[in-house]
């Protein structure tokens, strides 16, 4: 709280959880954040959750997978025979909506309204609406106006997906129209499903199944006759065929089969499976091109050499069994894909206003700041569900477009005028385990006093730095940043009730009597959400902690350099720590997802590490300015990295030699995220610069190798399924933490830790706190 506000004269109020309650019920969240009530939003959170909460078996979901993703014959036949029509099913994506609106079967084919497969296709003939059809007509007449149609599109599509969405189901016309307009990039197949003039640009990665993708393999026979095949593959490349992404896709698994039987002669294991000897050290007898090629990782070299001879195609090619699984794109192609995309960035960079980004791979906050900072015009960037881009890169973007708006105020040109986010939602296990959860915001469990205190102390600084720049979208209550934010496992009212209070923080006038009052209710609204989840004995906050503690004490991030209440620090701060070794919640939160390994992450980031060798990891990025009414909650306390030596002052007392006592200067010379976008090369290196264009096509060829190891992964947890006591080795699976399932269906998650620690929310653990909640009005 600001130090001018202590001389207020109205006195302070009683006000507690009951308190907090009771003026949301008659006074409502602020407008900004939601018009529905809390029972509304307790109501909703608590249906959502307990549709989420159940798993299906294993085999339940792999039997309601072939119902979804399966032929239309299937369907038909085993529906026919008395087979359910959907298995139960989880929330497959960030379009669900909690169940409602369009045909999950839609979703599951279909990321984004505007991507036409056939199956979509069919699901629309026939609808004459979704909406109210006395509208669709009028609209389809103004999108199909020469002039006002591609503008008004223009300004849709800049409002987000959202609004893209909602438009695109007014009818079949309306969504062919919408598709028909923009500029759609086929990911996968590295070129335009539609090119029109338009200035919008739309990403996508289409799902295809195993059966999609094997579909190529019957019409070109050729591909088991590897000699004969590269005319053939050239003429149908040169022909732009729209087979060409399930043709490479086929071919790419056998180089990678090809490969693995390589190495798996050069990489020798005397002493057997790897994991089940003492020694893991490189066999001396291995070969020198392979130790070359690993690079020397031990890991990837008995891996190969601890499998079974390769007579067949190995059970690791993702095209062999049933043919309803997702096809996963090989990183070979993502990787090519990614680089293509750039290509055709870097030429379109004059025409592109709005920029949609789906589904991405490869994508990361660096590969991000390299397109954004080559298109001088775009003044919309939507990001949506791309893999690696995570809940706290928000913090890094904003400052990103901060960066760019400055450099083009002085050249006089459109800044970035809006952002739609929806992070990677990280949905969990899709099956029944004892180890599955949802947490949203990450892979694998985090500790509540880290993650509860991170999230709130992330969306303080993005709503303060979007708020103080005037982007738009970000914090609006029908835009994807809300829906991913609401959808985190969590108090079902604390986004909204913490929202509301920095709202109600703001708006409080100078000269208002009551000044001291509101702000004071607001700061306990604000930190509420956070002690909900860590602290016992609410109900004891008057007068002790309202009257005295809260709100006292602010600490200084020594990571980031920015200053705010202790709520917002991990427990113990202030006490354990000296004042200039305490770090934030916020990027204690931003290490741990930047350190996420599961999906083969870890692997990826390190293959953009070689795209970007002058990216200085540890530098600080371009601060976005914070809100100034905001003062009060936060604010950057120091920039300076340098820490000077200490110096003692000494003086006489008495005839004494006093030593003055030294405090540390409070800065920012601790960081532990690397959330750096410094030192990255430009679109136009990487479209024109020889050098640069070679280095990512070396990465291109280091893709294949991740993707052999992974595979070779999933090949020995296939051979080596059940453990063989008498031989002394166990499963493989079992001695991996992602049960020898890389980036696949069946990648486990990690269990909860046991050391007493309170685990953040997943959906029964969210559930539980909104009933608990709900029942005592809190």
């Amino acid at each position: 709280m600001d130090s001018d506000d202590e001389d207020s004269s109205t006195p302070i109020s009683h006000y507690g959880m009951q308190e907090s309650r009771k003026r949301l019920q008659e006074v409502g969240f602020h407008p900004s954040v939601t018009l529905m009530t809390p029972q509304e939003i307790e109501r909703e959170a608590i249906a959502y959750l307990n549709g989420q909460v159940e798993r299906e078996p294993r085999k339940d979901f792999y039997e309601s997978q072939k119902l979804r993703l399966g032929s239309k014959i299937f369907r038909k036949s085993h529906n026919k025979n008395g087979g359910k029509e959907l298995g139960k099913g989880r929330d497959k994506g960030r379009d669900n909506d909690h169940g409602k609106g369009l045909d999950k079967r839609r979703i599951v084919l279909t990321q984004g309204p505007w991507f036409n497969t056939r199956k979509f296709k069919n699901a629309i003939k026939g609808i004459e609406s979704v909406g109210h059809g006395g509208n669709a007509s009028g609209i389809v007449a103004v999108l199909q106006h020469a002039h006002a149609g591609p503008m008004i599109l223009d300004e849709i599509f800049k409002d987000g997906h959202m609004s893209a969405m909602n438009l695109s189901r007014a009818s079949g016309k309306v969504f062919g129209l919408v598709g028909s307009n923009v500029k759609r990039w086929d990911f996968t197949a590295a070129k335009y499903i539609i090119d029109p003039p338009s200035s919008v640009m739309v990403v996508m990665v289409p799902k295809y199944t195993v059966g999609d993708i094997r579909a190529a393999e019957k019409k070109y026979p050729l591909m088991v006759h590897p000699e004969n095949w590269n005319n053939e593959r050239r003429r149908l490349e040169f022909e732009d065929h729209p087979d060409m992404y399930k043709i490479r896709s086929i071919e790419v698994e056998h180089v990678y089969f090809r490969w693995a039987k390589v190495w798996r002669e050069t990489c020798q294991r005397a002493a057997g499976p790897y994991w089940a000897s003492e020694c893991e050290e490189i066999d001396p007898r291995t070969d020198e091109g392979a130790i070359e090629w690993w690079k020397g990782n031990h890991r990837a070299i008995n891996v190969m050499g601890s499998l079974k001879p390769l007579d067949e195609m190995w059970s690791a090619n993702q095209l062999e069994g049933t043919s309803y699984k997702p096809h996963v794109m090989p990183y070979t192609l993502a990787m090519d894909s990614l680089l293509k995309l750039m290509f055709e960035l870097f030429s379109a960079r004059v025409h592109i206003r709005v920029l949609h980004l789906h589904d991405v791979p490869f994508l990361d906050r660096r590969v991000l700041a390299i397109i954004l900072r080559g298109l001088p015009h775009v003044v919309m960037v939507g990001v949506y569900n791309c893999p690696l881009i995570h809940f706290g890169d928000v913090i890094p973007i904003l400052d990103l477009i901060h960066e760019i708006n400055i450099q083009r105020r002085d050249q006089n040109v459109p800044e970035i005028q809006d952002f739609d986010f929806f992070p990677y939602f990280n949905q969990g296990m899709p099956y029944e385990h004892e180890n599955a959860a949802t947490y949203g915001v990450s892979w694998s469990p985090l500790p509540m006093d880290i993650a509860q205190r991170g999230i709130y102390a992330i969306i303080l600084k993005a709503v303060m730095k979007s708020k103080a720049m005037g982007i738009g979208l970000l914090f609006s209550p029908a835009h994807a940043f809300i829906k991913y934010l609401t959808k985190i496992p969590n108090t079902p009212l604390g986004i909204f009730g913490f929202l509301d209070a920095i709202y109600r923080y703001l708006e409080v006038k100078k000269d208002d009597p009551a000044r001291s009052n509101l702000k004071l209710q607001a700061i306990y609204d604000l930190v509420k959400p956070i002690r909900l989840a860590l602290n016992e004995n609410l109900a004891d906050d008057w007068p002790k902690y309202y009257t005295k503690q809260m709100a006292k004490t602010l600490l200084c991030c020594s990571s980031c350099g920015y200053e705010t209440m202790e709520e917002f620090f991990p427990a113990g701060s202030k006490n354990r720590l000296p004042r200039h070794r305490r770090i934030c919640g916020g990027c204690h939160l931003q290490l741990y997802l930047d350190e996420e390994c599961d999906h083969w992450k870890m692997q990826k980031k390190r293959l953009i590490d070689k795209l970007c060798p002058d990216w200085n990891r540890e530098a600080f990025n371009e601060d976005a300015p914070l809100f100034e009414d905001g003062a009060g909650l936060i604010r950057l306390k120091s920039t300076e990295t340098e820490r000077p030596l200490p110096q003692f002052l000494t003086f006489v007392v008495d005839g004494l030699l006093r030593v003055s006592p030294y405090y540390e200067p409070l800065m920012r010379d601790n960081k532990i995220q690397f959330d750096s976008l410094a030192g990255l090369p430009s679109l136009q290196d990487v479209a024109e610069d020889s050098e640069t264009m070679q280095r990512w096509y070396s990465v291109v060829v280091l893709a294949l190798r991740e993707d052999v190891f992974r595979r070779g992964i999933h090949e020995l947890r296939n051979q080596y399924r059940t453990g063989n006591k008498r031989k002394r080795i166990p499963a493989y699976g079992s001695t991996r933490m992602d049960g020898g399932a890389p980036d696949h269906q069946d990648e486990l998650q990690p269990k909860k830790s046991d050391d007493g620690k309170k685990c953040f929310y997943d959906q029964k653990a969210a559930l539980k706190a909104a009933q608990w909640m709900a029942k005592r009005k809190w």
